[in-house]
């Protein structure tokens, strides 16, 4: 099948394709509070459930995993599967907005919708790209399944519990980053510094010194690491923590995949005191596949294919679902230059960027697939 075919049966559907997107952004997909058979509440199952509804009306065979990801499918029904998997569910509307949030706004080219580019927009360009390749009776050599997941912004505890179940993908990918393919993701690390609320003042005199009165933490606790792959390791964010009888100092940390946890919280504890503890709340792992590795070749070579520019595989300080799902990278859909859009106010995409991203996820379904028939 050649490249001019699929972009062509891309603009064929383009527009169906923006139709699509707009509905699905018009759900109210946050997280609010459980009900039944809407563990993440019940805007988030409306949005699956639409989405898997529009999935079938595709013709793939759909389902939805304990009221929490909905799996779209088409191919040969195989063990081994090609899997494409992102979110429906968004974060909270922050700052003030000029468009309506979930009005999926069409303007000067650009669509406006909370969650249009984190991640609904790019889910769908995948679900039309698989389309694409079954309306053009491609035979697929193994099944391909699309993974709608409801809980990547507030735990990845949706895709952690599905994978307990299910074997992991033989490859694939999660839209849900940045241009071109992601080969490593840092790890992400949460440390409490925790108190008992008997000790308030030695806490506050505490977090005067260790944290508000330095200009650089990770300098101050001596894990101010450098990495010629993946840059600086980096202190992100400090919030303090109250509960019913301890106080603490949260921190998030950013780590390269050649940084070791042990050897960060060992710094950590040279600056206990008595009454105050380091406490390590939860981490994810980070990401890392081979550059070499023949899927993340190819979808180099197929990025340069449609944007005509170096494909290089690069590495991000972000985190997706490549850390809960194994054997998948991070894979668009921004482009170069785009930063700081996907949890802001008036949050949006270009309509040209969804059809270049529908035709990058086309072509490189393709490349990858007919790869695994050789």
């Amino acid at each position: 099948m050649n490249q001019e075919k699929m972009l062509q049966a891309c603009d064929a559907c383009f527009e169906e394709m923006i139709s699509s997107i707009q509905k699905i952004c018009r759900i109210d997909s946050r997280r609010s509070d459980p009900k039944e058979k809407a563990p993440f509440g019940e805007g988030v199952r409306d949005c699956l459930e639409e989405a898997v509804h529009l999935a079938s009306m595709l013709g793939f065979e759909t389902s939805i995993w304990d009221d929490q990801v909905g799996v779209a499918s088409v191919g040969v029904k195989s063990k081994e599967y090609l899997g494409i998997a992102g979110h429906l569910d968004v974060v909270d509307l922050n700052g003030t907005w000029c468009y309506e949030p979930f009005g999926a706004t069409i303007d000067h080219g650009k669509i406006y919708a909370r969650g249009v580019l984190d991640n609904k927009g790019p889910l769908l360009s995948c679900l039309y790209a698989v389309s694409v390749l079954k309306r053009l009776n491609y035979e697929f050599p193994v099944d391909v399944r699309v993974l709608f997941g409801t809980n990547e912004e507030t735990g990845m505890e949706d895709m952690k519990g599905y994978f307990k179940h299910h074997e992991a993908p033989i490859f694939g990918w999660t839209p849900d980053c940045k241009y071109p393919v992601v080969y490593a993701e840092r790890g992400r690390a949460v440390y409490q510094f925790v108190c008992e609320k008997t000790y308030a003042s030695e806490f506050y005199e505490f977090i005067n010194q260790e944290i508000f009165n330095k200009t650089s933490l990770e300098a101050s606790f001596h894990v101010d690491y450098v990495s010629e792959e993946f840059g600086k390791n980096q202190i992100r964010q400090v919030k303090i923590v109250e509960q019913e009888n301890t106080l603490a100092v949260q921190i998030i940390v950013s780590y390269p995949a050649d940084v070791k946890l042990c050897q960060m919280e060992e710094e950590f504890k040279k600056h206990e005191t008595e009454h105050i503890k380091i406490k390590l709340v939860s981490n994810l792992d980070p990401v890392y596949f081979p550059k070499e590795n023949k899927f993340v070749k190819i979808l180099e070579k197929s990025y340069e294919q449609i944007m005509h520019e170096d494909g290089s595989a690069v590495t991000t300080t972000g985190g997706t679902y490549a850390k809960v799902i194994p054997n998948i990278v991070p894979f668009g859909p921004s482009f170069k230059g785009q930063k700081g859009i996907g949890h802001m106010p008036d949050e949006w995409m270009n309509l040209e960027d969804l059809r270049k991203n529908l035709y990058i996820y086309t072509v490189s379904l393709y490349n990858i697939l007919e790869g695994m028939k050789e």
